[in-house]
């Protein structure tokens, strides 16, 4: 039995059998072993190897060699080091593939299209069923990035290809192209609603609305000129120009443009201002007019509407050329209105037209709305007909509709509803049809986009099943 450093006794079984203690390690010093253990660099000589003739006592003192090692923390923190390591690289994720990159930036793409979709749907509604609201809140908006297009914007080529529409595009001025959007698609029909101030005409749904570069000269009549006067510019070789004039569209030159303008306030002034503003459309024969026995057909024809005076249109018995937008409703009580229309009392140039500003009476009589002084024949769906509760019209409505359109056009004018509703776009695209199928001539259209995708049925008196061909 031999003692070691850690007090164990261990027994001689022919080799050395020994403990170290870490904390002697960490010094550096030999550690002594007895006598069983001899220093000879880093080897160790066990008893074996001592000679048979050496006793216990004498068999010299032995000693390891320990090389020095830093601190045992140390290590320790190393292996925790490397440990973490592995442990982190195991479970580290691979990297995306360029695949997986390109479906997430797709996947991103069609949710912000999405969402665009919905923003511009919501306006789009809101814009529809509060107007004058939403004409308030995005007129500031829309003078910072809509700018009325001048005369030298205006292509040459604006209608080629374009096809007349019977369509008439209502509250024309909220678009973002006022005027030239509805040509592009093919509308026959403008309208404008006009307020005085300042000896200016502005374009506007509301007070609120004006701004001073949106007046009736700037966002309609300067562009009609240019447009006018290109499509009836002739080489010199030529010659002068015949009496007929060419309309806006290349594809339909005989066709008419109608400029729909809503007196919004003070008549007389507007009427005055709007006179002078035609002088040269009527000097270069452009618009449409009454001669004093027949109506004369031009490129551009004149509607006054809302609180137009109407005596001031019929003033002169030998030529007029801005017509009356008259009243639908009541054209359909007028008894007897297969007949011819009645001449209007006292129309004649020398006559105080004071009379028939000053008695509104004169505006209820049907009898006194004829070609001669009027054009359309116009109401409001929505208070004349009535809304469609079931998705349909009832016998009753289309008893109403169809007296309404018979009416008008007995006394020779043109049939035109607005205010149809809008929403749910399936009842919407059902009143047109069964509008055109009754003989309208016009559909009054917000979407000025969405009446040309579709074919509204066949027409009675020959528009046929392409009904605006």
């Amino acid at each position: 039995m031999f003692p070691m450093r850690d007090n164990r006794p261990v027994r001689d079984p022919g080799r050395v059998k020994f403990t170290i203690n870490e904390a002697e390690c960490d010094t550096g010093d030999d550690i002594e072993l007895g006598q069983y253990v001899q220093t000879h660099g880093s080897s160790i000589s066990s008893p074996d190897n001592a000679g048979p003739s050496q006793s216990r006592a004498q068999r010299p003192s032995l000693s390891l060699k320990i090389p020095t090692f830093q601190s045992s923390n140390r290590a320790r923190d190393t292996r925790g080091s490397r440990q973490s390591w592995l442990s982190a690289r195991k479970h580290k994720r691979p990297a995306p593939r360029s695949l997986s990159k390109v479906v997430n930036l797709l996947k991103l793409s069609f949710m912000l299209l999405g969402i665009l979709q919905c923003i511009a749907y919501v306006l789009s509604n809101l814009s529809a069923l509060f107007p004058d609201d939403f004409d308030l809140i995005s007129k500031p908006f829309r003078d910072v990035l809509i700018t009325p297009g001048s005369p030298a914007a205006w292509s040459q080529d604006l209608t080629t290809d374009v096809q007349p529409l019977m369509c008439h595009s209502h509250n024309d001025y909220w678009r973002r192209e006022p005027l030239r959007q509805a040509l592009r698609v093919g509308c026959t029909g403008i309208e404008a609603d006009v307020w005085y101030f300042d000896d200016q005409l502005y374009v506007a749904h509301t007070v609120s609305g004006i701004r001073q570069n949106r007046t009736l000269k700037n966002l309609y009549l300067d562009p009609l000129t240019d447009i006018l006067n290109r499509q009836n510019q002739l080489p010199n070789f030529l010659g002068p120009m015949d009496e007929t004039r060419n309309g806006v569209f290349a594809t339909r030159p005989m066709q008419t443009l109608v400029l729909l303008i809503d007196f919004k306030n003070d008549p007389e002034h507007i009427w005055r201002r709007l006179q002078s503003h035609l002088t040269y459309f009527r000097d270069k024969k452009y618009l449409t007019h009454f001669n004093g026995t027949t109506v004369i057909q031009g490129p551009l024809t004149i509607v006054a509407s809302g609180i137009a005076p109407f005596g001031r249109i019929v003033q002169s018995s030998t030529y007029r050329d801005v017509f009356y937008d008259a009243p639908l409703d009541i054209l359909a009580s007028l008894s007897g209105s297969r007949g011819p229309p009645a001449p209007l009392p006292h129309d004649t140039a020398d006559t105080d037209d004071s009379s028939l500003i000053d008695a509104p009476y004169h505006l209820q009589n049907a009898a006194i709305y004829s070609p001669a002084n009027s054009y359309y024949a116009s109401v409001s769906f929505a208070r004349s007909i009535g809304y469609p509760w079931h998705s349909t019209l009832s016998q009753s409505q289309l008893d109403l509709l169809r007296r309404q359109i018979h009416a008008a056009h007995s006394r020779g004018l043109k049939v035109r509803y607005w205010g149809i509703p809008g929403w749910p776009v399936g009842l919407r695209n059902y009143i047109w049809r069964v509008l055109v199928r009754e003989g309208v001539d016009y559909l009054s259209v917000d979407d000025v986009d969405a009446v040309t995708r579709d074919n509204w049925g066949p027409r009675k008196g020959g528009w046929g099943k392409k009904w605006w061909r």
